[in-house]
């Protein structure tokens, strides 16, 4: 289990490496970006497709983000720059140089909250979805659930 201080030192570490990474590839963004990177042979990543997702996308926050998925066959797969769409080979760059990238790999589902170019935060599982990101979400966007 993660505690929360490790979570907040992780998602530090990767917006400073991912800011580099975002200069380097001249990409600026007007919504804030979520990316929901998962597995498809993980039971915790269906969980998130069929009960967590669905409700995601009808809340009024999903209008005012960006949403990326990237769902390779396996955990091994999501560690693999090929996995990932060109332009967000970044994140798994700034992702696999961090802390938090080397003691939780390829724990699936994993969600990357970018804003101006960074990785503000990383979360991994559906409850940390749930205890987290959400309300990190909603934070970010001024969004009521």
């Amino acid at each position: 289990m993660i505690d929360r201080r490790k979570l907040v030192a992780g998602g530090l570490t990767l917006a400073a490496l991912s800011s580099f990474g975002q200069m380097a590839a001249g990409q600026t963004a007007t919504k804030p970006l979520l990316i929901f990177a998962g597995d498809e042979t993980s039971a915790a990543c269906k969980t998130w497709r069929t009960d967590w997702e669905p409700l995601f996308k009808q809340a009024p926050v999903f209008a005012k983000l960006d949403y990326r998925v990237v769902f390779p066959a396996t955990p091994t797969l999501l560690l693999k720059p090929a996995s990932w769409p060109a332009d967000l080979r970044w994140v798994l760059d700034a992702f696999l140089m961090s802390q938090v990238g080397v003691d939780q790999g390829a724990e699936t589902p994993r969600f990357f909250l970018i804003q101006n170019g960074q990785i503000i935060l990383t979360t991994v599982g559906v409850n940390s979805w749930r205890d987290v990101m959400w309300p990190t979400l909603l934070d970010v966007t001024n969004s009521k659930p």
